[in-house]
């Protein structure tokens, strides 16, 4: 696996059958819509500093009560830990069981299957239902610890999503953002684990980001629109020579805060690229996206499999918008 500093860029389409159609799809897009939006002015509004030194005050209370109740990591899990700290990601093997490869291997030949025309295309919760092992293996202890240890607090498991990455231009389409340098708003801190789930070069769609130096001197500045920022935009203020691109063999992982680190998909030219995503925040999220989770009957259904830790995760009832403090 390795690193590289590169440069340059680049969801659905509407094609209703009537009116009742379009409505069907349209409503809860736009409710969707909103409620992100909602949430990316609930995070910025935490940056304001009247709000700021309110909201940071009790967030360090929370963070204050809950250390001494955080899991030990062990040396691995510390370097990680080290690499999140300072850098901002860390790139290491991803060690799946075989039947857990075995399930995301199902998925990606569901995906390769799909016959569309789009830059990007996911596994609905429906279909992550129907073999769950893939998902219930996001709430393994290890990548709770890591969660709860880099976020400092109780964890909630948002969920997966496994995603097939096209040759394709995503211009003027919804996914054209996550091709865009930006921050995820989900919470204050988020910790994600990104599994290729093929092998992944510099053609075929590889995970950026932009150092944690850089991000969090981006994030303080004004006049940039941190939802999507065009590649000329970021390039004034991060050289092109300091952009990274992670790319690697199957089952490389990146385990990233993509709410403090700038980071973006860049667009595959030569090749597809399947992966999963493995999300967690605080258990107070600004936002949790419900297409990350399995259908509440298939939840409820694996319950008997889990322990009472990783059934606390789920946070099962909450709503998706929570307030955070």
């Amino acid at each position: 696996m390795t690193l590289l500093p590169l440069a340059p860029v680049a969801d659905v389409d509407l094609a209703p059958a009537g009116p009742a159609h379009a409505a069907r799809v349209l409503v809860p897009r736009i409710v969707s819509a909103v409620a992100r939006r909602a949430a990316f002015l609930r995070r910025a509004a935490t940056r304001m500093p009247l709000v700021s030194q309110v909201s940071d005050r009790r967030y360090q209370r929370r963070l204050t009560k809950h250390a001494s109740q955080l899991p030990l990591p062990s040396a691995g899990q510390l370097k990680v830990l080290v690499a999140l700290n300072d850098a901002g990601v860390a790139v290491r093997p991803a060690d799946l069981p075989a039947e857990v490869v075995d399930s995301a291997d199902r998925l990606v030949e569901l995906l390769r299957r799909k016959n569309v025309d789009e830059p990007c295309v996911k596994a609905t919760p429906r279909e992550l239902a129907v073999d769950p092992t893939l998902f219930t293996w996001g709430l393994s202890d290890h990548l709770l610890d890591l969660a709860e240890c880099h976020i400092g607090l109780p964890v909630r498991y948002l969920g997966m999503e496994v995603k097939r990455e096209l040759v394709q231009s995503a211009a003027g389409r919804n996914h054209e953002v996550v091709r865009r340098w930006h921050l995820d708003h989900e919470d204050r801190r988020i910790f994600k684990v990104i599994v290729y789930l093929s092998d992944v070069d510099a053609g075929a769609g590889p995970f950026g980001y932009i150092h944690q130096a850089h991000s969090a001197t981006i994030r303080g500045s004004r006049g940039l629109d941190l939802r999507g920022v065009p590649d000329d935009e970021m390039h004034d203020v991060v050289p092109r020579h300091q952009w990274a691109q992670v790319t690697g063999p199957r089952m490389t992982s990146v385990l990233v805060d993509t709410g403090q680190v700038f980071h973006r998909v860049f667009p595959p030219t030569e090749t597809e690229r399947y992966s999963v995503t493995f999300a967690y925040s605080s258990r107070s999220p600004y936002y949790a996206y419900s297409r990350l989770m399995l259908p509440r009957r298939a939840i409820e259904q694996v319950r008997e499999r889990l322990s009472p830790r990783q059934w606390d995760a789920l946070c099962v009832g909450r709503t998706r918008r929570s307030r955070a403090a």
